[in-house]
């Protein structure tokens, strides 16, 4: 018996190993090609968008939580037939979910681990967590411990369904996890999101990155720690510095990541 569970460990460890290696392997900065000309927003993009209209106003949104619950898988699978629609969809009902839950039950956050592995979002007869939503739909089926290195082996069949096509590093200056430290709540659209993903990275990153040039130090999110492996690793995150002008094109600082605010705040809307 112990010689069968010693051989199960070491295929375990391997298995893990070999997935770990394919992750690191295929290691870069993900950032999704959406596309840019005739991309129009479904009835379900207008949803989510009205859900977080109706929320910054004050108002309630059970009759869109009623609408998007009795909404038919199949349905929701044939309208949203790409990644600009699928993901502006998904990070809309991500942050609104956050607001709406958090703004009637706001004591759910103080146990944070169960709050977003909670099946507690009903899309098309289906209950979700945030964790599915980010780590399954957004962020096509990573496993949430893996830094952005290892891939599910077996993603649920719904989730292959609904989930986009590419990861995109930019999602994480998009999505509002209901903190302090999070980025603010933007209304996402299909016809814009690239830009709109472009322009809220930009702006997250610029309040946040401080770089010291006396010293040659930068201090970033812990998110671009957290998700190591969507942003290319510290390699990729020295790029996406580069590339928004925030540290010198020829400098290579080393990384040092800033305290993360856990406060709650569900009223930060970019303005």
């Amino acid at each position: 018996m112990k010689n069968k569970t010693f051989e199960m460990n070491i295929v375990t460890n391997l298995i893990f190993t070999l997935v770990f290696t394919l992750g690191m392997v295929s290691c870069g900065v993900k950032k999704a090609n959406y596309l840019q000309s005739k991309v129009t927003g479904t009835s379900y993009n207008k949803l989510s968008e009205e859900m977080l209209i109706k929320l910054k106003e004050g108002k309630s949104v059970k009759d869109i939580q009623d609408k998007l619950a009795k909404t038919k898988q199949d349905e929701l699978i044939k309208k949203l037939v790409n990644d600009n629609q699928r993901m502006a969809f998904w990070i809309n009902i991500y942050n609104a979910y956050i607001i709406a839950i958090l703004k009637e039950q706001p004591d759910k956050f103080k146990d944070r681990s169960d709050f977003f592995t909670a099946k507690q979002i009903r899309i098309a007869e289906h209950d979700f967590s945030f964790d599915d939503i980010e780590n399954g739909i957004i962020r096509k089926s990573q496993f949430k411990f893996g830094l952005g290195y290892i891939s599910k082996i077996f993603p649920p069949k719904i989730e292959q369904e609904l989930r986009v096509s590419e990861r995109d590093y930019r999602i994480h200056f998009a999505l509002n996890c209901g903190a302090k430290s999070c980025p603010p709540v933007r209304i996402y659209k299909a016809e814009t999101l690239d830009k709109q993903l472009q322009e809220a990275t930009r702006s997250y990153l610029t309040e946040v990155v401080k770089y010291q040039s006396s010293e040659n130090k930068v201090m970033v999110s812990p998110l671009m720690s957290w998700f190591r492996g969507d942003f290319g690793g510290k390699t990729g995150v020295l790029k996406i510095l580069k590339d928004f002008k925030l540290i010198p094109q020829d400098k290579k600082p080393p990384i040092n990541y800033a305290d993360y605010s856990w406060e709650l705040d569900i009223n930060n809307y970019a303005e």
